[in-house]
C-alpha cells in the first residue's frame, strides 16, 4: 500500500464526481467492479456506487482529478429508468460472481471425490493383494480404467491442487504418482493401452512394501546398512506380488524398475539408459518428485517449485531427458502448491496449472478486502497486467497471509478439465 493510500479520506457518496479516486472496502461479492480501487470515469459508476447501500466511501484527493460539480438536473422518467436498469445490471453481475464461486467450489469437490475414490480402492487392493491377488488386480484395473477414460476424454487437462491437509499418508503417494504419471504419459502421446499399463504400474509401484515391517516402509536417511538393504527388498517383493496378480509384463517392469536411474546408479539391477523400460522411466521421475514434496519426514519437504528446480539442477542426469523436459514443461515453472509473489507485491498460492499452457497458472491471491471464503480463483492468462515475480517458502509469508492462503503441508494432486478464462470469466483480480 502506498503513502497515498494511507492518506485516503472519506467522502459522502452524494458528493462523488467523475475523476474521484475511490476505494471500495467491500467483499468482491458485494460490488460489480473488477477492482476495489479506481478512478471514476463515468456517471454510471457513481450511480452504481450509490446503489451499494453505503453513505460514505474512502477516496484519495492526491490521486483524484475531479470535474467541476454540476447542477443537479431534474429527475425525469428517463433518468429513473436508466437508474433501475443499472441496478439490474449490478445485481446480474453479483449473481454471476456467486455462480462462478459456486462453480469453482464444485470443481474442487469433484476432484477431491475422485481422489478419495482412488485412494479407497488402492487401500482395498493393498489389503487383499496377497490373499486374493486376482481380485486385487481387477479392482486396480477398474480404477485405472476410469482415470484413463476421463483423461482421454479431456482435450486440455489441468493439474489441480487439493484442499489443505487432504489425503492420508498410506495412499497419498500412490495416487499422486498415478495422477502425475498419467498426465505425463498423455503429454508424451501414449495411447489408451499404454496409459492403462502406466497407471497400473504407478499405482502399484510400491506394493512390495506391504511385506516390510511398518517402520521400514518409509525411507529414512538414518537406516543402517541392514535396514537399507531390507527396505530395497520391497522391489523384489513387489514383483512377486505382481506376478501373483497376473499383471501384464509392462506393469511388472514398472514395479521392478521404478528405482532404476538413467546413470546406472539406481537399484536393484543398476540398469541404465535404454535398458530401463519406457514406462518405468516415467514413474521413476514422478516418484522422485513426489518424494521431495511429500517425504516421510515433513520437516524435509521442499516446495513444488524447489522440487522441480532441484531435480533439474542436481539430478537431471538420473532421468531420461526426453521424459524430464516434458515433465517440467507440463508442471510449469510454478507447479500447483507453489507460493508466489506477484509483480504488484501481493502473495498468492498456485492452485491449478493447465498442462498445455503452464506459464499462466490459476492462483488464489491474498486480499485483505476479500473474505477467504469469497475469494475467487484468478486465471493469470486472462490478467496480462499481472505477473509472477518469484517463488517463496511458505514460512516467509506474513502470518495473516499464511493463514489466508493455507500453504499445503502435504501436496495432493488430481486432474480436471481445463476451462478457458475467456469462457468462464475467471480473471478478476
Amino acid at each position: 500500500m502506498t503513502t497515498q493510500d494511507h492518506e485516503a479520506q472519506f467522502i459522502d457518496v452524494s458528493d462523488l464526481r467523475i475523476g474521484h479516486y475511490v476505494y471500495l472496502d467491500l467483499g468482491w461479492m458485494r460490488h460489480p467492479f473488477t477492482l476495489n480501487n479506481f478512478r471514476i470515469t463515468e456517471q454510471e459508476q457513481i450511480d452504481t456506487i450509490r446503489q451499494l447501500g453505503i453513505n460514505r466511501i474512502r477516496w484519495s484527493p492526491e490521486r483524484s482529478v475531479p470535474e467541476p460539480a454540476r447542477t443537479a438536473a431534474p429527475v425525469d422518467a428517463a433518468a429513473a429508468a436508466k437508474s433501475a436498469e443499472q441496478a439490474a445490471v449490478t445485481e446480474t453481475q453479483r449473481r454471476q460472481r456467486r455462480e462462478l464461486l459456486d462453480s469453482q467450489r464444485k470443481r474442487l469437490e469433484s476432484c477431491e471425490r475422485q481422489f478419495t475414490s482412488a485412494s479407497r480402492t488402492y487401500r482395498q487392493v493393498i489389503d487383499i493383494a496377497q490373499a486374493q491377488p486376482e481380485a486385487a488386480r481387477l479392482q486396480a484395473e477398474q480404477v485405472i480404467g476410469q482415470m484413463v477414460s476421463q483423461l482421454i476424454g479431456q482435450e486440455e487437462t489441468a493439474i489441480r491442487l487439493l484442499s489443505e491437509n487432504f489425503g492420508e499418508k498410506s495412499s497419498l503417494h500412490a495416487v499422486n504418482v498415478t495422477t502425475l504419471s498419467l498426465l505425463l504419459g498423455k503429454t508424451l502421446g501414449l495411447d489408451a493401452k499404454q496409459l492403462g499399463e502406466l497407471g497400473l504400474g504407478a499405482l502399484l509401484h510400491d506394493i512390495g512394501k506391504i511385506v516390510l515391517p511398518e517402520r521400514l516402509r518409509w525411507k529414512d536417511d538414518k537406516f543402517n546398512s541392514a535396514e537399507r538393504h531390507l527396505y530395497e527388498e520391497h522391489v523384489a517383493q513387489g514383483v512377486e506380488i505382481a506376478r501373483a496378480m497376473r499383471l501384464p509384463a509392462a506393469v511388472q517392469a514398472v514395479i521392478a524398475q521404478h528405482h532404476e536411474l538413467a546413470n546406472g546408479r539406481g537399484y536393484p539391477q543398476r540398469l541404465a539408459g535404454e535398458a530401463i523400460a519406457p514406462l518405468a522411466r516415467i514413474v521413476s521421475l514422478v516418484n522422485h518428485y513426489d518424494n521431495l514434496c511429500n517425504p516421510a519426514n515433513p520437516t524435509q519437504a521442499v516446495t513444488p517449485h524447489e522440487a522441480l528446480s532441484l531435480t533439474f539442477a542436481q539430478a537431471k542426469h538420473q532421468f531420461d531427458i526426453e521424459v524430464l523436459m516434458p515433465f517440467i514443461r507440463m508442471m510449469g515453472v510454478y507447479p500447483p502448491g507453489s507460493v508466489i509473489e506477484l509483480n504488484d507485491g501481493r502473495f498468492a498460492l498456485v492452485v491449478s496449472v493447465n498442462s498445455s499452457r503452464p506459464l499462466r497458472p490459476h492462483i488464489l491471491i491474498h486480499d485483505v478486502r476479500v473474505p477467504r471464503d469469497e475469494a475467487l480463483i484468478v486465471d493469470l492468462e486472462a490478467m496480462p497486467q499481472l505477473g509472477i515475480r518469484r517463488s517463496i517458502k511458505p514460512l516467509q509469508l506474513p502470518r495473516a497471509t499464511f493463514d489466508y492462503l493455507s500453504p499445503r503441508t502435504r501436496i495432493c494432486y488430481f486432474f480436471e478439465r481445463a476451462q478457458l478464462a475467456s469462457r468462464h470469466g475467471e480473471g478478476e483480480a
